[in-house]
């Protein structure tokens, strides 16, 4: 029985614009989308997958100090050359966006909404203030201790455990610009804050129905967020890099990016919309739109994916919540993070082009750090590729090359055998059980069995060729383009020339 068509609206979460991407981001978000909207596509759903650049982040100021640009410069720049990286990657994206002037007034007519509706309320934060950069120290502009798993951490998040901390929790925070010297002094000033602990009674029966579509790990996060007070959520903070609040008694702060994003991924939504599917009429964000939004993003987002975007959401009234948020874990590099800021780095852009979008793809779907932390090194990912994808390739190739132009007969557990790939592949796509690992796997695992087998059985060689063509397409869409054009250039019933298959041989 055929499933019911769906609809989804799927989100990578935006990019800082401090630098291009490197291996490790192209792993989590960006590629995890892109798999999953292809695979969506070809079973026959709608969708919109849609992104852009997190422009206001503060690392964006910190590295443009670093690097003596101006920050708004800098931004401009990661955007183009992100951009280029997504295409080089193959990364087939709706809509990616920077902030212009119809995104920040959306962002401001959001906030200001709910501001008259009495939803945002006002508290007295007290922050360290920097005298020598003249800062109030948040964000990338603090450092410490995360109060939760003590490791080093700078303001906001921790991207080690995910919990949140704010100036009051964030353990000796010191200026990330002006040296360890500098003294700090504390300062009130008054915010706008989203009250989570007002939404309690939501979170907890939102997360209760929706265990089968989020990772264990953002269950577990979840959980622990729950067993104690919800804190409040900063939507504004004094600084000047960012959309200032336009707000009457706010004057001299803007919104706190993280707030900022939820407004802004439904303008890029919008964008993608336009672009995807101009029939289709605006508001692919609503509650009552059709569409299921499912969001990809590293685990050290899940806080303002699952509590402060969703407490938003709640406030709002009229938008759609998280169908799944499907969160990827540290990708390492030699066994330490990767790191823009030491340069201990691959650039995305610099792999795909010494080896081509499809092997670096197949490779990090493979390897995907899904559920726990992997780690790359260019040794494994040749190895991995030549074993798992060129080797087999070559050897069916090879052992089909003599019936060239001519029928050749399957077996009888031929389908049997490719209805059960096929049954396992769609189960690797599909929303409730996705996964890239178990996808590149399943299709891994028959071309070694293929090439074990086209000898003595090219008719199964033949068959099972392109069905993993058609199945493994969101995976390897060039690389699957490529055999099923062969397959379409030749005689029916009759088995393709497939020399030169690969074009990046390793």
């Amino acid at each position: 029985m055929t499933p019911a068509p769906r609809r989804f609206l799927v989100t990578a979460t935006p990019p800082t614009t401090n630098g291009d991407l490197h291996v490790g981001h192209l792993s989590g978000p960006y590629l995890g989308a892109d798999v999953f909207s292809r695979a969506q596509r070809m079973l026959g759903h709608t969708v919109l997958y849609a992104s852009g650049g997190d422009d206001h982040q503060t690392y964006v100021v910190t590295t443009a100090e670093r690097l003596g640009l101006d920050p708004v410069e800098l931004a401009a720049r990661c955007n183009r050359e992100i951009v280029g990286t997504l295409e080089l990657a193959g990364i087939d994206i709706d809509a990616f966006t920077s902030p212009d002037d119809a995104y920040r007034a959306e962002v401001r007519e959001f906030f200001t909404g709910l501001h008259r509706a009495g939803r945002l309320k006002t508290r007295t934060w007290t922050f360290p203030y920097c005298g020598r950069t003249g800062r109030y120290l948040l964000e990338a502009f603090a450092t410490g201790y995360c109060p939760e798993c003590l490791v080093g951490t700078c303001g906001a998040i921790c991207e080690n455990c995910g919990h949140p901390n704010d100036v009051d929790s964030l353990l000796f925070p010191a200026s990330t610009g002006a040296g360890p010297a500098a003294t700090t002094q504390p300062r009130e000033t008054e915010i706008l804050v989203l009250p989570l602990e007002e939404y309690r009674q939501q979170f907890t029966e939102f997360y209760r129905a929706r265990r089968a579509t989020m990772r264990p790990h953002v269950l577990r996060f979840v959980d622990e967020m729950l067993s104690r007070p919800l804190p409040d959520f900063p939507v504004s903070y004094p600084a000047d890099w960012g959309i200032p609040v336009g707000i009457d008694g706010f004057d001299g702060q803007v919104f706190n990016v993280w707030a900022e994003m939820l407004p802004g991924l439904r303008h890029m939504a919008e964008a993608a919309r336009a672009r995807r599917a101009p029939a289709t009429p605006p508001g692919v964000w609503a509650a009552d739109s059709g569409f299921e939004l499912v969001q990809f993003l590293g685990y050290d987002n899940t806080f303002y994916f699952a509590f402060a975007h969703l407490g938003l959401t709640f406030a709002h009234g009229g938008l759609t919540e998280s169908a799944a948020i499907v969160t990827n874990e540290f990708y390492h590099l030699d066994g330490a993070k990767f790191s823009t800021s030491r340069r201990h780095l691959v650039w995305a852009r610099d792999l795909v082009g010494k080896y081509g979008a499809d092997n670096v793809r197949f490779h990090l779907a493979l390897d995907n750090p899904e559920h726990q932390p992997a780690n790359f090194t260019e040794a494994d990912f040749l190895d991995t590729v030549r074993t798992r994808l060129h080797q087999p390739l070559q050897s069916i190739a090879a052992a089909l090359a003599p019936h060239t132009g001519r029928p050749v007969t399957a077996g009888p557990r031929t389908e049997v055998l490719l209805d059960r790939y096929r049954d396992r592949m769609r189960r690797a796509y599909t929303l409730e059980t996705f996964s890239m690992r178990q996808a590149a796997e399943t299709t891994a695992n028959l071309l070694a069995l293929l090439a074990a087998r086209a000898p003595e059985d090219p008719g199964l060689a033949a068959a099972g060729l392109r069905a993993a063509a058609e199945h493994a397409a969101p995976l390897v869409p060039g690389l699957a383009a490529a055999v099923e054009a062969r397959y379409t250039a030749a005689a029916p019933g009759t088995v393709p020339d497939l020399a030169g298959l690969l074009p990046v041989t390793l």
